[in-house]
């Protein structure tokens, strides 16, 4: 999945390519951006909230937004960052790379 990213006076700007194939074999890109204000960073498309970051207590909380916590009551925390661009980074990896779990599922 190529990234494609500029840097802006407020922050990176980090645009993420999915592509899925329909099929016909056609490409049918999404894509996600990174939205920003000065304490919560969010990874979304049109359709899908992939992950946020939080600036709490001065660290950074990363968040799975596509997969539960082990409690089902929140989102899936990545762990905390004491910079943005780690956090961001872990969101992105998250989504990438960690398959879809279907533990329970009947």
């Amino acid at each position: 999945m190529p990234i494609r990213g500029n840097r802006t006076a407020s922050g990176n700007t980090i645009q993420m390519e999915e592509g899925n194939m329909e099929p016909n074999g056609m490409r049918d890109p999404a894509t996600l951006t990174w939205r920003h204000s000065v304490h919560i960073c969010a990874l979304s498309d049109g359709e899908r909230h992939v992950g946020h970051i939080v600036k709490i207590g001065g660290r950074w909380h990363a968040f799975d937004a596509m997969h539960s916590n082990d409690n089902g009551d929140g989102f899936r925390s990545l762990g905390t960052y004491a910079s943005e661009s780690p956090a961001k980074n872990v969101v992105e990896q998250c989504y990438r790379l960690l398959p879809m779990s279907f533990a329970g599922v009947a």
